[in-house]
Formats: C-alpha cells, structure tokens, sequence
C-alpha cells in the first residue's frame, strides 16, 4: 500500500512529539501525501487517519514489523527494540525513516557491548535517517550510516493559529496567570535522566523563591505531559519544597491533558532547564512568539536563546532576573508564520520520496 505509517503518538496529551505528528498530519494532508498514524500511547484516534494501537502495543509492532502493508513508515522512537522491529521491515523492502529526538542514539553507543551493536545494526538499516541536532547526526555517521541518508532538522512546524485557543486549556492557568506579574512557563514531566530530574521541575521551584525578593508577584506555570500515579509522589514532595520556600501558591503544576501553547503566548518568559535534551521544539515556538527564551547548554540552542550551565541554579536565576528586568510592556502576540522552515521543507519532501520506489533519500 503506498502511503505512509507514522509509528508514534497523537494528542492527547500534548507533548514535543504529539504536537509534532498534529502538525506534521496538517502538512502532509496539504500537500496530498497519504499516511497513517500508528498511536502507541494513548487511545486516541479516529479508526482511519489515526489508529491507536497502545492495548497490547509489544505483540502489535512485531505483527507490523511482519506483516505491515505500508511501503514507507516513519519511526517516532527512543526504544532500542522498536528500531530493530523498523530493520525488520527493510527485510521486507520497506522504507524506514527513524526520527531522532534525545540523548538515546548516545546512550546505546556508549553502552553494552550488544546495545552497540543492536543500534548500530538497526541505524544502519534504515532508509533514512532525521535528527533533531548536529550531535545526533555526527552519532550516526560515528556509527556507519552515509551522510548522504542523514537529515538535520529540528522538530518545529509552525502551529495554526487555532491552537493559540484558550478553550481546553485548564481554566486553572488563566487564574494563575490572572493573580501574577511576571508570569514564567515551563513544560515537560516528571522523568529521570542519571539520577537527575530530567526537566528541571525542582529548579523550578527554588527559582521562584530566589526572584521573589525582586519581583513580589512573579510566579511559575508548568504543563507536565503524560502525568501518572506513578509520577504523583515526586511532585507532592515539590509542593512540600514550594510550601517551606513560601512560594506553594506561586508554582502551578498543571497534569490535565491541554495546549501549552496558549499558556506560553501569555508569558513574560519560557524557561527549559534540562539536564539532557534533543531540541526542544518549545523554545522555537516561544522564540516565534517574541517570548524570550531561557535554556540550559544541555544542548546547542537556538539564536535567541539565553543560555546558562545546565543544572546551575545560581546562573539559571541570574539568566530569567536578566530577562525579566530587561522585559518591556508586550503587545498582543499572534500565531507566528505558517512557512515551513527551509528544514522542514526538505524533510516533508524526504517523507514523499518515500513512497515513490526510485526516489532517493535527500542529503541534508
């Protein structure tokens, strides 16, 4: 069947990657190309354009790994057996374009011998592959892959201007924001990475603290993605921190399903102090809404970005009081442009000449 599968995930919950396939489904879906979502983390879909297939997921991927009818598919995946299952599909001449977002493709190079092996084996497999920085990409040529089936481009498509729409944000943030001056965001979850809270949530915290003295009524909003029972207790002993520091009703955790991005266009500044990180497709959209940006040096960052060491909590403050005492008053923000960025063009093209069989994959 020539069309294309996107093994991955679909909103809700709004995340980096669900928001990207949203977006990416509205562009291909412009541009005529047929595809089918594959959604391994929620039930959402539609039967058609996206199927869930999260019940029973493991038995699922081998099935399609066999039998799967696409002739083209595009892998949204850190997990190391889900590249394998895309080598099996070359076997059987399909196309297989693996996206990479994270530290993962690092880990695996520097980790056991078979992890090294296993990933160097399933890359190598693939038709093409996309990554999100220069590091991923110098990895996967360290590891075998030709440059001239690699593809640099970070995740950020343009979103519609719908998505600036207040309706299903939690009515909780536009109280938050109603009572505090300046407002700070933040997104992620609650997630682990060497022994460290991956995106920061407890810097977060200490952060507010540390502005109060100058900026009385500052507070700090963050979404959290895929919030579980699991994930519960870490954040009760954040709000435990928040309560000593005298700051509980000064920091928002928000776990409900909704956009970030209407939250983030009300802002005064964006903030993603990571340990670790691919791209981060939030700053690019905070930048595209004159939202200054601030970000740790976990990773390259985009021009316009405010950088600080990741995991200093002295320079993290010293870099969001910078921005908050340089702030002037804002003018209402509207959706940034709808063009593709140069990048995005080339990879949208790169997912169309999957589907034709002479195609080659485009260098980038």
């Amino acid at each position: 069947m020539n069309r294309l599968a996107i093994l991955g995930s679909y909103p809700p919950p709004y995340s980096g990657v669900t928001t990207h396939i949203e977006r990416l489904c509205r562009v291909l879906d412009d541009r005529k190309i047929p595809y089918r979502v594959y959604n391994a983390t929620s039930e959402t879909g539609d039967g058609d354009r996206v199927v869930s297939v999260q019940k029973h997921r493991g038995r699922w991927l081998v099935r399609y790994a066999l039998t799967g009818r696409e002739s083209a598919a595009l892998v949204f995946s850190d997990r190391l057996p889900v590249w394998v299952a895309g080598a099996v599909m070359t076997w059987r001449g399909r196309r297989v374009i693996l996206r990479l977002r994270n530290v993962a493709l690092h880990d695996y190079a520097r980790g056991s011998w078979w992890r090294r092996r296993l990933s160097r084996y399933a890359i190598r497999k693939m038709w093409a592959v996309v990554c999100v920085n220069q590091d991923l990409l110098e990895e996967a040529v360290r590891l075998g892959v030709p440059r001239d089936r690699l593809l640099r481009c970070p995740g950020f498509i343009p979103p519609a201007s719908a998505e600036l729409d207040r309706e299903g944000t939690d009515d909780a943030a536009w109280r938050f924001c109603a009572q505090h001056d300046p407002v700070i965001a933040a997104n992620g979850k609650v997630n682990w990475y060497r022994g460290t809270d991956t995106y920061g949530l407890d810097h977060l915290v200490e952060l507010v603290a540390r502005l109060k003295p100058q900026f009385p009524r500052c507070g700090a909003v963050a979404c959290l993605a895929g919030h579980g029972e699991r994930d519960q207790p870490y954040l009760d002993e954040l709000v435990r921190r928040a309560e000593a520091l005298n700051v509980a009703d000064d920091v928002l955790f928000l776990t409900r399903p909704g956009r970030f991005l209407p939250i983030l266009a009300a802002a005064n500044v964006f903030v993603r102090p990571t340990n670790t990180d691919g791209d981060a497709n939030s700053i690019r959209e905070a930048l595209s809404l004159q939202v200054p940006a601030v970000a740790s040096d976990a990773v390259e960052r985009p021009v316009g970005t405010r950088v600080f060491p990741a995991r200093d909590l002295a320079a993290f403050t010293d870099a969001v009081r910078a921005v908050l005492s340089e702030r002037r008053p804002e003018e209402p923000r509207t959706a940034p442009a709808s063009a593709l960025p140069e990048e995005m063009d080339r990879y949208v093209a790169l997912l169309a000449n999957a589907l034709h069989p002479t195609a080659p994959a485009p260098a980038g």
